[in-house]
């Protein structure tokens, strides 16, 4: 295994410390959103999450389904990662059910507002 630079360390470890125990918002490589509370992390940036849930998002309404209580991701999975601001959330987006969400969704695709995502498994 090769050595990772002992500045690269430093900078992750720094940058991670500040957000211990907040509530974050990750985005993974195959677009997942899972919300959580930062529990722990490691040279790698893999990262704990605890009090976790997937959360599925269409326009400014969102739904958290599939709560696991704790994940444990893989630093080379992480896209983005951010910590959530309840207030700005209340504020901006509707939580809704994953019916309604689902429902919405459709809506806006039948009128042309998103564009569903491509399956890259399929073949064209």
């Amino acid at each position: 295994m090769a050595a990772t630079d002992p500045y690269v360390e430093h900078a992750v470890q720094a940058s991670l410390m500040s957000f211990l125990d907040k509530k974050m918002l990750v985005t993974l490589r195959d677009g997942r959103h899972i919300v959580g509370t930062l529990r722990t992390f490691d040279q790698y940036s893999n990262i704990v999450l605890v009090n976790s849930c997937e959360r599925q998002v269409s326009g400014e309404m969102y739904a958290d389904t599939k709560k696991s209580g704790v994940y444990l991701i893989r630093g080379e999975n992480v896209v983005m990662m951010g910590e959530l601001d309840g207030k700005i959330e209340k504020s901006t987006m509707t939580r809704v059910s994953l019916k309604q969400l689902e429902e919405h969704s459709e809506k806006l695709k039948q009128e042309g507002k998103i564009v569903a995502p491509k399956n890259l498994d399929e073949d064209s």
